[in-house]
């Protein structure tokens, strides 16, 4: 009987529940997986949150390559006894580095290796964005240092690798009055998911405020609806959403910094036609007429359908968070 080894597949599963368990049961904080089949160098991203019994966000957004297979990717090097030799390929490397230096966050590479444990593995992990990572000899191996483990107490380095929030000066300033806002009425008749709603069905029919000045018509409809009030969302996550609508409805129509959020999928066609879906943000340093100011980003779904000779796009609105407050506040 030959003996069992493990597929690819099943590696990349173990690889990234690694990681994801590390991240949102020690860490408490967010992971987003990205699509496996899309290799476009980032298998998912880190939201960074500090605090334990009401978790808030930094606003740290972390890239993460992961490589699972102490069988196949580990290649320790006699020359670098303090690290982990990740063998990946020139090619490979040589596409992906520009990837990994242009995302808007750090980008780390996490490795885990499945031969030492298969329940439970340890990981390291390295800064893609630091030419030490890169072996000097090997144009197709990674360096993870022996030192980084990617545990309980790493979360303190990621937090660091993402610095300080000073940024956001240089966000757009947008400031609402109160006949901006989705203002639940009080009463027991009353319904703030019907008020959120209309406010939502108004802002869809007025044409000027669905046009962004950098990407132009933005569609508000049932894409963003049904997302931000999705059953596997918490209720206090969908109650924030409705009543930042009325900031969401002036970033998009005043915004015109847009930030790639890390990720595109790629459908190429028999016929040569190729369609990328991916996700961009708005951001703004928000003031409210009620409350303090605060940092919001808007989540905007975009398909672009690229054709020989032509490119076309649809962007949705997809949601809007608070990127530094926690779940329990407001």
């Amino acid at each position: 009987m030959s003996e069992y080894k493990t597929s690819n597949r099943v590696k990349e599963r173990i690889g990234v529940n690694a990681v994801s368990r590390i991240v949102e049961g020690d860490w408490e904080s967010g992971w987003q997986a990205y699509d496996s089949q899309n290799d476009d160098a980032i298998d998912g991203i880190i939201l960074m949150r500090r605090g334990s019994k009401r978790p808030t966000d930094t606003g740290g957004v972390v890239f993460v390559q992961v490589k699972c297979g102490g069988d196949g990717y580990r290649k320790d090097q006699n020359q670098y006894p303090d690290h982990i030799g990740v063998q990946l390929d020139k090619n490979y490397i040589d596409t992906h580095r520009p990837r990994w230096a242009s995302v808007p966050g750090p980008a780390v590479l996490i490795f885990v290796d499945d031969k030492i444990n298969r329940r439970d593995p340890p990981a390291w992990w390295t800064n893609l964005r630091d030419a030490a990572s890169y072996s000097s000899t090997n144009g197709g191996m990674i360096l993870v240092p022996k030192s980084q483990r990617f545990a309980h107490h790493s979360k303190s380095d990621f937090h660091k690798l993402c610095g300080p929030v000073s940024a956001d000066r240089r966000l757009e300033e947008i400031m609402l009055l109160r006949k901006d806002l989705v203002l639940p009425k009080l009463g027991k008749n009353e319904s703030l998911r019907n008020d959120a709603w209309n406010f939502y069905k108004r802002w869809r029919s007025d044409t000027d405020q669905c046009s962004n000045p950098t990407l132009g018509k933005i569609f508000v409809n049932r894409v963003g609806w049904k997302h931000m009030t999705r059953r596997s969302r918490l209720p206090e996550r969908i109650v924030q959403s409705w009543l930042l609508l009325g900031a969401a409805k002036a970033m998009v129509y005043k915004c015109s910094q847009v930030f790639n959020l890390g990720h595109a999928h790629h459908q190429l066609f028999p016929d040569g036609n190729t369609i990328v879906v991916d996700y961009i943000g708005l951001r703004a340093n928000v003031s409210f007429p009620h409350r303090h100011q605060s940092v919001l980003q808007v989540i905007l779904r975009r398909n672009r359908l690229i054709c020989p000779y032509s490119v076309s796009q649809k962007i949705w609105f997809y949601s809007v968070y608070e990127m530094r407050r926690g779940m329990g506040l407001d």
